[in-house]
């Protein structure tokens, strides 16, 4: 569904019926592109009506002029991307939080260490989904590349190649990080 013309001028000047266009015609591609990167329906759901809620309270600054579609799906892929972190800090947090620390620790390293998982786990969650399960199939889980091509039913080659794919880009971020540290 197109919007009508002038609608996003409409917008702009506060139009309610102009904002309801605009709900109807995006907010479930909206829920349901960030549904496919958190794999939650409630959660999409709920960071998608916050977009649609800053949408209405920045509706001054919409440029008529402009689509709409990728200022949305850049906001969405950022709710999500940010879901993500958060719930990936919290998640470390609880789990980081049961171990004790000791004298010797040095604070610093374990949060580098941290930052370190927190940006491996960010690029295997943005690899493709074959890549990302055949990655932590080897890696979380220990399984061996033949266990993996039989459960997935799939080569062991094709299960070698998307390892080895996944770890240059892992080692990619990594290397960047490197580099931005020094």
């Amino acid at each position: 569904m197109k919007l009508p013309d002038h609608t996003l001028g409409k917008l702009a000047r506060g139009d309610h019926k102009a904002f309801e266009m605009v709900f109807l015609t995006y907010f479930g591609k909206v829920r349901y592109f960030i549904q496919s990167i958190i794999r939650s329906a409630d959660d999409a759901e709920e960071l998608a009506q916050e977009i649609f809620m800053k949408l209405w309270e920045n509706r001054a600054s919409v440029d008529a002029d402009k689509p709409l579609g990728p200022f949305l799906y850049a906001s969405a892929r950022n709710a999500a991307l940010n879901f993500l972190k958060h719930k990936y800090v919290v998640d470390e947090y609880a789990k980081n939080s049961l171990l004790t620390a000791t004298p010797e620790s040095d604070g610093h390293h374990v949060i580098e260490a941290n930052e370190t998982e927190l940006l491996i786990e960010m690029t295997v969650t943005a690899m493709p989904h074959q890549r990302r399960e055949i990655y932590r199939l080897s890696r979380v889980a220990g399984k061996s590349n033949d266990e993996i091509a039989a459960e997935l039913n799939i080569s062991k080659k094709t299960v070698e190649n998307q390892i080895s794919l996944a770890l240059k880009e892992i080692r990619r971020v990594l290397a960047l990080l490197v580099f931005f540290l020094n």
